[in-house]
């Protein structure tokens, strides 16, 4: 499993320097927490991440999903996708979904298609028809965050993800669900999202810890 660090473009040479040392495998750019949402500076960092020898995801992530309002969205994607190892697009963008995936596809990167609840972990059904909707945008990746209030809802995300063909990212947020940050590979899970500096998300543990725990139980 790979772990992804997300990081806007405060400090952002101190802190890719962090990721890289602590064993980072992609770095997020999460474009909707940068201060300068030029696409000339967006795609400059993430040319530096490459120089790092590390891989990148291109996130832009909406208000509706966790994320901040960015003007001009669909620009920065145009013009930065092509040169992203992966792209992260919600599934409820249904307004630039269908373009934001021709513009990875046709550039030969990988989509990743993400659905978010912060408030609860669905039943079943929903999980379910978030993977068929997903899989019918032609995600590589499909990735479902959902807020766990027990570890009953950790285990249902996980054992329900288990069994949906193709590549997938399974995140169960908040403390009932940090398990799912550590024993995703088990259940198929590709990639893990960790932190420096400051969690951008529930329940994220810090790149140092995450990666000694991955260690001991995966090696």
């Amino acid at each position: 499993m790979l772990i992804a660090v997300p990081l806007s473009d405060s400090n952002f040479e101190e802190n890719l320097e962090l990721c890289k040392r602590g064993g980072a495998d992609i770095i997020e750019l999460r474009v909707d927490l940068f201060q300068n949402k030029d696409p000339e500076h967006v795609l400059e960092l993430l040319n530096r991440v490459h120089q790092a020898g590390l891989k990148t995801i291109l996130t832009i992530r909406s208000p509706e999903e966790g994320g901040h309002l960015v003007e001009k969205r669909l620009d920065i994607f145009r013009e930065v996708s092509p040169y992203s190892d992966y792209t992260d697009i919600e599934l409820s963008s249904q307004d630039i979904i269908s373009e934001v995936r021709d513009i990875v596809k046709q550039s030969g990167k990988r989509l990743i298609v993400s659905y978010h609840n912060f408030e609860l972990t669905p039943p079943s059904w929903i999980l379910k028809e978030v993977f068929r909707e997903a899989r019918r945008w032609s995600a590589d990746i499909v990735k479902v965050s959902v807020m766990a209030r027990s570890y009953e809802d950790t285990a249902k995300l996980l054992c329900l993800g288990k069994e949906e063909d193709g590549e997938k990212i399974l995140i169960a947020m908040g403390e009932w669900g940090r398990l799912s940050r550590i024993a995703g590979p088990v259940f198929g899970s590709v990639i893990t999202y960790s932190f420096v500096g400051s969690a951008v998300a529930p329940g994220q543990m810090d790149l140092e810890s995450l990666r000694q725990v991955l260690r001991l139980l995966f090696t």
